[in-house]
């Protein structure tokens, strides 16, 4: 019994330390879960700094920062009207995104540049 109880705290001794190391090591970074293709263009959009929103576009359509991010997050890629590199080989994807969010509808055209992310068009359906 001695020895079992001996090797079960060297053995939680060891998970111990191993977790520390890890959680030492990869502190810094973000892990992502999904690797859904809606999950992954929102999360390369949201990655980016976002660039083409100026306030003449969102005062026009009734749309404010909260909208920005709920597109970011919330939002459901049409992957049949979009302009993809493997399927149109466009040299600058863009990528048509609908949200509900506050009780409305919003359709917004994203393009994914190498280093930021552009709303090119925004629209109330």
């Amino acid at each position: 019994m001695k020895k079992l109880l001996r090797r079960i705290l060297w053995y939680g001794f060891g998970v111990g330390l191993g977790v520390l190391l890890v959680a030492f090591i990869f502190r810094d970074r973000d892990f992502e879960c999904s690797y859904f293709p809606n999950d992954r263009v929102l999360a390369e959009l949201h990655r980016k700094p976002v660039r083409g929103a100026d306030s003449a576009l969102w005062q026009a359509v009734g749309a404010d920062s909260t909208v920005l991010k709920a597109f970011l997050t919330l939002g459901e890629v049409d992957f049949g009207a979009s302009q993809t590199r493997t399927r149109h080989s466009a040299e600058v994807p863009a990528y048509w995104i609908d949200l509900e969010f506050q009780n409305r509808e919003w359709r917004g055209l994203w393009e994914v540049r190498q280093d930021s992310a552009w709303l090119v068009s925004l629209d109330r359906k």
